[in-house]
């Protein structure tokens, strides 16, 4: 088991890409952190699965935005484990709005989630491990709209390029600790927010996998593989990177 003896917190772990992750950090031997903001039975629910696996794992409910919360749940998880070794930083939430339409209440809403919520996590595990002298690893959930805009997704596509250069400046400043930060900007994936918006449209599913050199759309299992290459002693020596994971459909120019 290539994560046995580390305890895991990933953000937004109730459902999709952060409970595939949680359930597999705990398969390789991981206890976890389940941190969810709205679905608490689907968090307790990942939880009881992860001890069916024989680790530990408690739910802790926070809003990333808060500085308040992320405190809390931090403070909670070192006081359980004593430590946290691997933090993913997977919430997010995005919404169909054009930019000169979009009030500041809802761009606020998707910046203090997807980019304000990274950093304060980011900063709050960081600082303990520092201190603690733990050389860990941040993981952070950015997307493909970081480097191919998406139409109506203005605050979305801001946020997550945002992400990426917030992972290489945490990058910088963390890499003399030993803690290694980088990204994941993630395709088109099934099993997420995007079944009940795209993947019900066979024109949508259609138009995407003609896009995509794979020729097929990605699935929460697929994700898991980068990531967990992330959390271990194979990538110590990868600092500041944000891997692409989506099927190719970014190096396709004229689909």
């Amino acid at each position: 088991m290539r994560l046995k003896g580390k305890v895991a917190l990933v953000t937004g772990s109730s459902s999709g890409i952060g409970k595939g992750i949680a359930l597999n950090f705990a398969k390789e031997g991981a206890n976890v952190i389940v941190n969810y903001r709205n679905r608490v039975e689907s968090a307790h629910e990942v939880a009881r699965e992860i001890k069916r696996l024989g680790r530990e794992a408690i739910v802790v409910k926070a809003d990333v935005s808060s500085a308040d919360e992320v405190s809390n749940m931090v403070s909670i998880g070192w006081e359980k484990f004593g430590k946290i070794d691997i933090l993913v930083n997977n919430s997010g939430i995005t919404r169909r709005c054009s930019l000169i339409e979009t009030e500041l209440e809802q761009w606020n809403d998707i910046l203090n989630v997807n980019l304000t919520g990274v950093y304060l996590c980011s900063q709050a595990v960081a600082k303990k491990m520092v201190q603690d002298g733990i050389y860990g690893k941040i993981i952070n959930i950015s997307s493909i709209n970081s480097y191919q805009v998406e139409v109506n997704r203005g605050p979305y596509n801001a946020s997550k390029g945002g992400v990426n250069a917030l992972t290489r400046s945490l990058a910088v400043e963390l890499g003399p600790h030993h803690i290694n930060v980088n990204a994941i900007a993630f395709g088109n994936i099934a099993g997420t927010n995007i079944d009940s918006e795209f993947l019900i449209n066979k024109d949508i599913v259609t138009g995407i996998i003609a896009r995509t050199p794979l020729r097929y759309i990605g699935t929460v299992e697929d994700c898991v593989g980068p990531v967990l290459f992330l959390a271990t002693d194979d990538s110590k020596y990868v600092q500041g990177e944000i891997i692409v994971v989506d099927g190719g459909m970014t190096i396709l120019q004229f689909g």
